[in-house]
């Protein structure tokens, strides 16, 4: 277990019997409620926007390949019928090969992508969409990847890296346009991205993003290294509230040594660091295999945003310093589903026995924001009715955020995390 802090458990819950003695007595008074009242309705409100933006997220190009796929990322308070741009960037360093939708928002929307001839540090970029649906509004909503290539890897210096930028801009060919649905349009704000291109070796701790259904998270460790090597040591430092524990069995590690592995750990003011060494011999050449896992708890200061760093004068390969270092993140977002009270991912009669608990029992309720089922900013018997008429009642569904986790749309005391 590596760990820096305590838990601080919620006390103890009511007995089983009691919480269930409560539900029944109050089962009568629901039934009656659940088929004489009708589902009850609130104004949504959009809140966080903050203006129009084209976003080119960072991305990399690990040891051994090419290319990376930048993310673009569209904010805009109304849909989108089409977006342009000049994507501009270095050109001794990169070039650009293609868009791709692919899982992306624009994937089933018909998108057709126009491109004016490569014209470096120039690249004029067109969507439109064309089947009749348009890009949705919303903060950060994934539009497309954009595929740069590496021109000359040879640039790239030994054990280093090298980093060039990628943004947007208006050109002869290209506006830097956003245009809605009845031809409007407005010059957004562009947030430029990063592409970094790392030589060997290299020490990359996974990023990860939870929900309040999430009690823990977990950040693959991956190594690349252009030859054999026996012992892995990493310093990390990370926030006092993080508690969390690394397991090296089922990793790519575990598997290529048959289980004949050490692992030595020493806890330090601001972290921990790890040594693991294969006793069966020499790994042969890693590229992004798994030394382990970092399993996170859900920290009592959540939601936020939390880094693992990697301690450059901590980390090495076989005694040799590693420069190229990837630090993890880990974010907690407030999201929740509406009206899965218990948090366990699906809204059943479960569900309305934790609401009553919690509205009757004192219990206390996991995420308060997901037990307002009918999103009216209170916690009474019409959330529990509101679920039963849902499940049995043929009634809408609850209000957003679902049938996926999501923020609250509402502005209300409740939270959730």
């Amino acid at each position: 277990m590596l760990r820096r802090g305590d838990h601080h458990p919620s006390t103890s819950p009511h007995s089983t019997q009691r919480i269930l003695r409560g539900i029944l007595s109050v089962l009568t008074v629901v039934a009656w409620l659940w088929l004489g009242t009708p589902a009850l309705h609130s104004q949504v409100t959009n809140s966080g926007f903050g203006g129009p933006t084209i976003q080119l997220g960072d991305a990399i190009v690990l040891p051994g390949e090419t290319h990376a796929w930048v993310p673009v990322l569209i904010s805009s308070e109304v849909e989108i019928l089409s977006w342009q741009m000049g994507l501009e960037y270095d050109e001794l360093l990169l070039s650009f090969d293609e868009i791709s939708f692919t899982g992306t928002a624009s994937e089933l929307l018909q998108p057709i992508p126009i491109t004016t001839p490569i014209l470096p540090p120039y690249q004029g970029i067109q969507v439109i969409y064309g089947g009749g649906e348009s890009l949705p509004a919303g903060n950060e909503v994934l539009a497309a990847y954009l595929k740069l290539s590496v021109i000359d890897i040879d640039l790239i210096p030994d054990n280093g890296n090298l980093a060039g930028g990628v943004g947007g801009v208006a050109n002869e060919s290209s506006p830097l346009l956003l245009t809605d649905l009845v031809g409007n349009s407005v010059v957004p704000i562009v947030i430029p991205g990063t592409i970094t291109v790392f030589d060997f070796p290299l020490i990359l701790i996974e990023s990860r993003t939870g929900t309040a259904l999430d009690t823990t998270l977990t950040l693959p460790i991956r190594a690349w290294t252009d030859g054999p090597a026996t012992t892995f040591a990493m310093g990390l430092e990370y926030d006092e509230w993080i508690v969390c524990e690394l397991t090296i069995q089922g990793s790519d590690f575990d598997d290529i040594t048959q289980g004949q592995w050490t692992i030595d750990e020493t806890i330090t003011p601001t972290g921990v660091t790890i040594t693991l060494t294969s006793t069966s011999g020499a790994l042969p050449a890693l590229s992004g295999e798994t030394l382990g896992h970092l399993v996170v708890a859900l920290p009592p200061t959540a939601p936020g945003l939390w880094i693992l760093d990697l301690l450059a004068d901590e980390c090495t390969i076989d005694q040799n310093p590693v420069g190229n270092l990837v630090d993890g993140e880990l974010s907690w977002l407030d999201h929740f589903i509406r009206g899965d009270a218990n948090l366990d991912s699906t809204i059943d009669l479960a569900d309305a026995n934790t609401l009553l608990a919690g509205t009757y029992m004192g219990v206390t309720l996991p995420c308060m924001d997901a037990a307002d089922v009918n999103d009216d900013g209170a916690l009474d018997i019409s959330d529990t009715v509101s679920v039963l008429q849902f499940l049995f009642g043929s009634s809408p569904p609850p209000p957003p955020p679902f049938t996926a986790p999501g923020a609250d749309p509402t502005d209300d005391q409740l939270d959730c995390l």
